[in-house]
């Protein structure tokens, strides 16, 4: 199964830290959790130029790629909606974990819990 977990700027090769913020991620962590492989992809939102409102285009490169879930601890309504739209489960993972490594560990243990609605406060546009 392909898992997409958003990540910070690495401060070095194999670096991989979770992001607080999903769209406003430095970039996505894609890892197939059968093989082991993990790919590094931008974030549209860097590309398009976008303040707000990437969640689509996430989402969208998400299902393009495979991915069936994502691991993350802030998600706001917009993209929340989009990748429940595609079928794409959203799993929380807590403050105190750091690494992309961690997080899968966790989630291979189904030790994560299902997010069932955005959790991010807010923000005026």
């Amino acid at each position: 199964m392909k898992v997409a977990i958003p990540i910070n700027r690495p401060r070095e090769e194999g670096d991989l830290r979770v992001s607080s913020h999903f769209g406003k991620a430095y970039a996505f962590a894609i890892a197939d959790t059968e093989s082991g492989e993990v790919e590094v992809v931008e974030n549209p939102r860097v590309a398009l130029g976008l303040q707000h409102g990437a969640g689509r285009y996430i989402a969208e490169m998400f299902a393009q790629k495979g991915v069936k879930a994502v691991l993350l601890r802030e998600i706001g309504q917009g993209a929340f909606r989009h990748l429940t739209a595609l079928g794409i489960k959203i799993y929380l993972v807590p403050k105190e974990v750091k690494t992309v490594e961690e997080a899968l560990k966790l989630f291979k243990e189904g030790k994560l819990n299902l997010l069932l609605e955005p959790n991010e406060p807010p923000h005026e546009h």
